[in-house]
Parts: structure tokens; C-alpha cells; sequence
């Protein structure tokens, strides 16, 4: 079909052609397809997104992720002769999130599934309500949960990666739902083929440290997939609450997506999972400039109270292009573990605050803080637990908190102090005055003064903590070392003259305070 546009002097003929469930151009002798409907090109679409995308490179024992719906059911259906045949090994892995009362019968229909085919089978029963936190949604829970259970089945089993039942129509969803809360291209582009977790994810699912998830299906469309099913006589459990539009999900679904097909494009989910392939790959090389610069601008945290990660510089920050900043925070919240607080709009707000010239703070979704002092942005953790006393003895290194502390005998006087909270700071007190003496670090308590070297009388640990400028929330947080009820050192400042070391050759006691390091 072509039509001809005329103005003054010019014609423009535009040629009009239908987009195709596919793309034009070759992968080899392939066409790259983004939204298959045809039952009968399943196996072939299948292979060529599985060898496009290498996605069983390097996998010798696969985990198929199956909830007992028709997208997993096939996964495993289509999945089991595809690994059988390259000598991959197959382990089912299911898990009960505790929210519905037919997951049981679901539960066994699985488990059924893998015997008959002498598969494994790992499955677990968990309560997401009851793993939720404040600020965190079912969902995110739910996402969190299977996480952290995925994790532990490619511990258990060895399992080089997991497949899941992601199918195109899921992807055409979540660009439109995701269009509607205002998400960029990172969020647009949605599900992958291949994804990497290299850090936990979120304080739920802090066990992870390596995940790798693989989406076979992600060209082959819903309809097609069950029409597969019932050609091979294979049967699924239907989830009844897929049903329900207060869902938004399934709004989209069983609303809105037929009806802009019925009035405006029958070839839409097949036109927005193009979009969301084009839009992967854009988010692929931004992300890989913004992953670089991350590297580049992060300084490992000054302030004692930042249990994860590193901090960022906000001025160097904002002199990224501004694609590359959002993107640099969104990434630095994921490795400080703060997923729910990586969206478009918290991200926004926070390069609005990066703005201000003075220290502040800004409230994250899920609890957290994000606090800029001098110029670095750290996160103060939601869940930061006061610690108890811990006694300070010869020859020690122990953990309190977010810090490494170490203590042993020395001679004469050393002194690193930076400022309070700022590490790594060393001091070094009179030996002979803590002999047969306790002494300890603990969190402040109502009261506290400490009598420090080169001033007269004292001052209250308060008013130390209020000169830097150490927000409230993070003063229980900041170790104080103490002897007989009084404090003899604030890590970053001064000590206390009573504990003075006496000459350059007397002995002391050597105190070095390091930030923990970040478990990876």
C-alpha cells in the first residue's frame, strides 16, 4: 500500500506495509522473531531465540521454574527434549508463596510433572505476607521470596541457571504498565533473555551473591503456547486469580490490550514487544557508559554509619549527561540493595537533591535514608540495629556494627582522626591507667561526656555529634569507647586526657576503627 503526501515544489510517496510478527533482518539464515502466535513455529522459534541469544551456553544442570500454569508447563514441555538432547541436566524447581489456598494441589501437580518424567524436583513453602516489611509491596515480596529460593536451589543442586516461563504477551504488558508509572528505557525494555545477578538484590534476598536467569519463551505469545499444549494433550492448573482486573496486570490483559486490538491494531503486542527489543538494546549500551562512570565516581564510604557499598560523589554526578545520571543512581541504589527505591521518580527526586550545595537527607521508599554529607551520598540502612557492648581486650579484631575493630599493644602515641563517623580513625591510650580496668565500646547512652585532650572541663557526646552534623538517625550506630563509665575515645576525635598516653615510649594500647567491608 503507498500513499503520496504534495506541498509547495515536493511529493513525498510513503510505502505502507504491515509490521510483521518478526523482524527483516537476518541473524545468519534466521529471522529474528518478536512475538510468534503460530503453534506450529514453536520449536523453531524456540531454537532460534535459545541460539540468537546463547542462552544455554556454558549450562550444564538447568533449573526450570514451574508454578504448574500453562506458560511453565510448556517451558518444561518444550524445555525437557531441548536438554535431553544437548546433555544438560533438569531439575524443577517450585515454590509455594503461602498466598492462595490452591497452591497445594498445585504444588503436587508439579511434583507429579517431574516424576513421571524422572526429573527432580525441589519445592518449598514459604509466607511472603509475613516476610514483608514496611514499604515493601506483596509483590516485591513475592519477587524477593523466589529470588532468594532460586538462589538456594543452584546451591543445592548445582544449578549453572534457571528458566522461567516469561512469554512475549508478558513482555507487551509490562511495557504498557510500566509506560503508565513513567519508566524510561531501562524499565520499558523490561524482561530480558538473559539476566545476571552478580550482588543481592534486596535486603529480603541477601543471600544471593550469583543468580542467572534464562527466558526461553520470550518471542512466543500466550495463545500459541496453550494451542501447543493442547495439540500434544499436555494439561496445566489455571491460576483463578489471573481473572481479577483489580489486578493491573490483568487489566491490561483481559481489558485493555483486546480492546486496542479490536479498535485500533490487531498486531499490537506484536508492535510493542518490536518496541521493547529496541528499546534493549538502547538500554544495553547505556547501561553499559552508566555502569563504567559508576565505577569511575564511587569512593569507599566516609561515614561510619554506611553498612553497604560506596559512596558517590554528587558533584561529579551531576556532570554526567543526564541519561547517564539517572542511570548511575539507579545502578548504585541496586548495589547499596534498595531496589524498590531504583524507580524513575525516586531517582528523579534524587538528582533534584543532588542540586543542594549543604548536607541533607532524603526518605527512600522502603525506610531507608539517603544522606549527603560533604558532598557524599551513602544510604543509612532502615534496619540499623543498635549493637550491644563488646568488651576490648589485648591482642582482638571484632565486628560491631558496620565497623572492624582492632586492638593491641603498641608503644608511644598514633592518631588518625578525620572527623567522627569518618574511618579509618586510630587511637592509642595509656596502657598502665586501663590495667585492671574493662574497657568497652557501646552506642551513646543519656549523659555521655568525654574530657578530651588540649580542651578544659567536657563536652556531651550530643553536642559533638550536633557540631558534625551526624543526623539523628545514625548517632546509635557510631561506636564509643568507654572505661569505668567514662568515654575515653570517640573514633574521628580526640581522646580523653585521663587516657593520655604519657610519653612517646610508654606503653599504649593501639585502636584502629575500619568500615566493615561489603560482603560479596
Amino acid at each position: 500500500m503507498s500513499a503520496a503526501l504534495s506541498g509547495a515544489g515536493f511529493t513525498i510517496r510513503l510505502c505502507l506495509t504491515r509490521i510483521p510478527a518478526y523482524d527483516e533482518r537476518m541473524d545468519g539464515s534466521e529471522k529474528t522473531f518478536f512475538y510468534c502466535a503460530d503453534a506450529a513455529r514453536i520449536s523453531a522459534v524456540l531454537s532460534s531465540h535459545l541460539r540468537r541469544h546463547t542462552l544455554l551456553q556454558g549450562v550444564t544442570r538447568l533449573g526450570l521454574a514451574v508454578s504448574g500454569g500453562a506458560d511453565s508447563v510448556a517451558l518444561f514441555h518444550l524445555m525437557l527434549p531441548v536438554c535431553r538432547a544437548a546433555g544438560i541436566t533438569v531439575t524443577v524447581v517450585h515454590l509455594d508463596h503461602g498466598l492462595r489456598a490452591e497452591a497445594e494441589a498445585e504444588a503436587r501437580f508439579v511434583c507429579e510433572l517431574a516424576a513421571r518424567a524422572k526429573v527432580l524436583a525441589l519445592c518449598e513453602k514459604v509466607s511472603v505476607p509475613e516476610r514483608m516489611r514496611s514499604g515493601i509491596s506483596l509483590e516485591m515480596a513475592a519477587r524477593a521470596a523466589r529470588m532468594t529460593f532460586f538462589a538456594q536451589c543452584c546451591d543445592a543442586a548445582g544449578l549453572d541457571a534457571i528458566a522461567t516461563g516469561h512469554q512475549a504477551d508478558d513482555v507487551a504488558e509490562n511495557l504498557l504498565l510500566r509506560l503508565a508509572r513513567g519508566a524510561g528505557a531501562a524499565g520499558l525494555s523490561g524482561l530480558r533473555p538473559l539476566s545476571r545477578i552478580a550482588q543481592p538484590t534486596t535486603p529480603v534476598s541477601a543471600a544471593i551473591t550469583h543468580l542467572t536467569l534464562i527466558r526461553p519463551l520470550l518471542t512466543l505469545s500466550a495463545a500459541a503456547l496453550r494451542a501447543w499444549l493442547r495439540q500434544n494433550g499436555h494439561t496445566w492448573c489455571e491460576d483463578l486469580s489471573n481473572g481479577d482486573c483489580a489486578i493491573p496486570r490483568n487489566r491490561i490483559r483481559n481489558d485493555v490490550l483486546p480492546h486496542l486490538e479490536a479498535t485500533w491494531r490487531p498486531d499490537l503486542r506484536a508492535r510493542l514487544c518490536q518496541s521493547a527489543e529496541a528499546l534493549r538494546e538502547d538500554d544495553a549500551l547505556l547501561e553499559t557508559l552508566a555502569t563504567r562512570q559508576l565505577e569511575a565516581l564511587t569512593e569507599k564510604p566516609r561515614d561510619g554509619a554506611a553498612e553497604h557499598g560506596e559512596a558517590l560523589p554528587v558533584v561529579s554526578l551531576c556532570r554526567q549527561a543526564p541519561a547517564l545520571q539517572r542511570r548511575i543512581l539507579r545502578l548504585w541504589l541496586f548495589r547499596e540493595q534498595l531496589p524498590e527505591a531504583a524507580g524513575l521518580e525516586t531517582t528523579l527526586a534524587l538528582l533534584t537533591q543532588c542540586q543542594r550545595p549543604d548536607d541533607w537527607q532524603y526518605q527512600l521508599p522502603g525506610g531507608s535514608l539517603a544522606v549527603c554529607r560533604t558532598g557524599l551520598l551513602t544510604v543509612a540502612r532502615a534496619d540499623a540495629a543498635v549493637t550491644e557492648e563488646a568488651e576490648v581486650v589485648g591482642h582482638t579484631c571484632f565486628t560491631w556494627g558496620t565497623a572492624t575493630i582492632q586492638a593491641e599493644p603498641d608503644r608511644g602515641v598514633s592518631s588518625v582522626a578525620e572527623g567522627i563517623g569518618t574511618y579509618p580513625a586510630v587511637c592509642t591510650l595509656d596502657a598502665a591507667r586501663l590495667k585492671g580496668k574493662r574497657l568497652c565500646v557501646r552506642a551513646r547512652q543519656p549523659g555521655d561526656r568525654i574530657a578530651p585532650t588540649g580542651l578544659d572541663g567536657s563536652k556531651k557526646i550530643q553536642d559533638l555529634f550536633t557540631d558534625a552534623k551526624i543526623p539523628e538517625h545514625l548517632r546509635d550506630t557510631l561506636p564509643l569507647f568507654v572505661c569505668d563509665n567514662e568515654v575515653v575515645w570517640v573514633p574521628g576525635y580526640r581522646i580523653s586526657r585521663h587516657y593520655a598516653v604519657p610519653a612517646p615510649d610508654a606503653p599504649s594500647l593501639r585502636i584502629t576503627v575500619r568500615q566493615k567491608p561489603h560482603a560479596t
